[in-house]
């Protein structure tokens, strides 16, 4: 096997597990509400009428403090009751709370405020969702960069697709300089825990692929010298659900040339 039908292959897998992972419940596919918190108490929105309509739940310093009945809840797996703290959703993708059918996680975009997030094992999403378009796997899409490092992490204000998180801020260490197509570009990314996100448009954006754009997950860079497989592009969550709020791509981000590499578009059945 050569090293390109090794690549290949571990994009194969990739492509297997990107699907899987956006089924599972808390998904992309699975995210039916979010409930923006405040300082007082107040029902879960989603949950009324079950058996957890009795749950309320309020802003804390960390994340969220709930009320739960008995017998409805589980936190990371273990039963809990009762007043419960729970953080915000790390880049690991924990803590979630259970609560029947239903998962729930606490979200921020920078700390500043937070919302509840609703996934649902019964959301018509699920039903609806016929696969993850893709282009070929093409070896000319791994790319040469150059990461350069900021003296420190800037706080940098965002454009998000919902257009009240507009202005919230996302952590940039550097940038990454490429040329595609003839085009020079120093692309700007966020840190998501400690790794990387670039979010990019490109000549396909729209036409062919995802609007207003994809995501590239990178670990974040030790030296100078970075490799961008565009072939894990990818569609953001906004692409399987509209209730989440996604980061768009900035000027930087803007590649005139089409990337015909990664993910193109969340395919529906008829009807959907």
């Amino acid at each position: 096997m050569t090293a390109v039908d090794g690549r290949a292959a571990e994009w194969e897998r990739w492509r297997a597990g990107r699907e899987a992972s956006v089924r599972t419940v808390p998904g992309n596919l699975a995210l039916v509400s979010y409930q923006p918190l405040t300082a007082h108490g107040a029902p879960v929105d989603v949950l009324a009428g079950g058996p957890a309509a009795g749950a309320l739940v309020r802003r804390s310093a960390r994340g969220a403090r709930f009320v739960l009945p008995e017998g409805v809840a589980h936190l990371d797996g273990r039963p809990v009751s009762g007043e419960v703290d729970v953080a915000l959703l790390g880049a690991d993708g924990a803590p979630v709370l259970r609560l029947g059918r239903y998962a729930v996680d606490v979200f921020s975009l920078d700390g500043a405020d937070a919302e509840l997030r609703v996934y649902d094992e019964r959301a018509p999403a699920l039903e609806r969702f016929a696969g993850i378009d893709a282009y070929p796997y093409d070896p000319a899409w791994v790319l040469p960069a150059r990461w350069s490092p900021a003296p420190s992490v800037s706080a940098v204000p965002w454009g998000f697709s919902r257009a009240a998180d507009t202005g919230h801020a996302k952590k940039v260490p550097g940038t990454l300089a490429v040329e595609v197509d003839g085009q020079h570009l120093d692309l700007v990314a966020f840190l998501d825990g400690e790794a990387l996100v670039l979010v990019f448009a490109d000549g396909t954006t729209g036409a062919e692929s995802y609007a207003p754009g994809r995501f590239l997950r990178l670990d974040r860079p030790v030296g100078s010298e970075v490799e961008l497989d565009l072939n894990r592009a990818f569609v953001p969550p906004c692409g399987f659900s509209d209730w989440y709020s996604c980061p768009l791509p900035p000027a930087e981000n803007r590649i005139a040339a089409p990337v015909r590499a990664g993910e193109r578009r969340v395919l529906w059945r008829p009807g959907g």
